[in-house]
């Protein structure tokens, strides 16, 4: 049995994160959580760095959250980024006195947020981005919050990551599939062996300069469309 508010909120928080499907979580579903049961959080969202260094907001509990993210991201500086990139959390409880992102604060305070807590969301195979959680008044996020949002980031980029991983692994499959139903109707309509389909699809991959699974795909499509034309042809 939990034996603090804080444990207690915790508890809460994994049960309803993992009530689904770990491949149907996603960035709106973990930022949902984030403001209902983070103490002091009015607003949330996501920032998530690509392979490629980029980062983006792909869910926020409100537009002005995204718009929070977005200053950041246009001026270089705010919490996020500064979570993101050495793993600490950062907290403001007071923006209108803040001195770390000169630029960003008075933009936020000006729209009327006045607190913010923004933790890593990072695995041990992977830095995903961080939580970011806005307050609307002064001294918003309490030793509660922190603890409460420090736990939860760690819980949800467990989640995040296993959720993409799947993803992964289910768009892979669905590749194999397609490819597969292609290869088997060039065998089938042209005397093809398994390798000699697969190389066919190869080649005209590398010609025309297409993914492989977008080829299978036509040919798949064509396939079904000159079935479609042949069986509603009259018979004589």
């Amino acid at each position: 049995m939990p034996t603090t508010l804080t444990e207690g909120r915790l508890v809460l928080i994994a049960q309803e994160l993992l009530s689904h499907p770990i491949e149907a979580t996603t960035p709106a579903r973990v930022i949902s959580l984030a403001v209902g049961h983070v103490p002091g959080c009015d607003l949330a969202s996501i920032t998530l760095r690509s392979r490629g260094w980029a980062v983006e907001s792909p869910a926020a509990s409100e537009t002005l959250a995204e718009l929070l993210d977005k200053w950041q991201y246009d001026h270089g500086e705010g919490p996020s980024l500064s979570a993101l990139d050495d793993g600490n959390v950062r907290l403001a409880e007071d923006l209108s006195t803040e001195t770390r992102w000169p630029d960003w604060s008075p933009r936020a305070v000006e729209a009327g947020i006045l607190s913010v807590l923004s933790v890593r969301l990072a695995t041990p195979e992977r830095i995903l981005g961080s939580l970011n959680m806005y307050g609307r008044s002064t001294g918003a996020f309490t030793d509660d919050s922190i603890d409460v949002g420090a736990v939860y980031a760690r819980m949800a980029s467990e989640v995040l990551f296993a959720a993409e991983q799947a993803s992964g692994l289910r768009d892979a499959l669905e590749s194999r599939n397609i490819i597969g139903i292609a290869q088997g109707l060039l065998m089938n309509r042209y005397g093809l062996t398994r390798d000699q389909s697969f190389e066919v699809l190869r080649r005209r991959s590398e010609e025309s300069h297409t993914k492989l699974r977008d080829l299978a795909a036509d040919v798949v499509e064509q396939w079904d469309r000159s079935a479609a034309r042949e069986n509603s042809a009259p018979h004589v």
